[in-house]
């Protein structure tokens, strides 16, 4: 998420952004201090003391209240970062590896990349994401078409990231992800404070190409 800088004397060095529901200039509203597993280098680590800053919205009459801002791959209510989620997920779908040996590399259950794999699935549908892929395409062909005989969930991913690349190449302001999924559900989050649960029902993604910034 992009932060306005403004220097001088006794003012933060960074302004927040603006309230995303009435517009108005937001101020700082103290920290978070969480623990998450996110990707790395080697693959993935535990990581302590990483600290959120959370803003508020300075009408009282606005139903936004107060927000915490997600940074790279951070997602509200996720111990593990997106990007780790995809990983064990494209492990299983991409890759051909069996749920323990993608739980074992991630640092996590064979529950919690089963749950990952079907919250995937349900994300979007495959055939709304290629409509809205091909609409973009230069050429009006299909060229986002996922391989014959992939997976549900393989599909959405391959669509997510094919659509990410179009949107970015036309000019919409993604925010900087390891992937298509983390680059759209964070632009979206952001925009709108749109959330995509894991821990409950949510709306499918529709890939509404007017909500995405076209």
């Amino acid at each position: 998420m992009a932060i306005a800088r403004e220097v001088g004397r006794h003012k933060y060095a960074e302004r927040p952004p603006a309230c995303i529901v009435c517009g108005l200039a937001g101020w700082w509203n103290g920290t978070r201090v969480v623990s998450v597993v996110g990707r790395c280098t080697g693959g993935v680590e535990y990581l302590s003391g990483i600290i959120r800053r959370r803003v508020r919205c300075p009408s009282t009459q606005c139903p936004q209240g107060s927000w915490t801002i997600y940074e790279q791959e951070a997602y509200p209510h996720r111990v593990f970062d997106l990007a780790v989620v995809v990983s064990a997920v494209s492990a299983v779908v991409l890759a051909g590896r069996t749920l323990c040996a993608s739980a074992a590399a991630h640092q996590c259950s064979r529950d919690s990349v089963r749950r990952w794999k079907r919250w995937v699935e349900e994300l979007a549908e495959p055939g709304d994401l290629l409509r809205a892929c091909t609409e973009l395409e230069p050429d009006g062909l299909a060229g986002a078409l996922a391989p014959s005989g992939m997976e549900r969930a393989a599909a959405v991913l391959h669509l997510l990231d094919r659509l990410a690349e179009l949107l970015t190449a036309l000019g919409v302001p993604l925010a900087e992800a390891s992937s298509g999924l983390g680059r759209v559900l964070r632009h979206l989050l952001t925009r709108f404070a749109e959330v995509f649960w894991l821990t409950r029902s949510s709306p499918p993604l529709l890939a509404d190409i007017g909500r995405l910034g076209i």
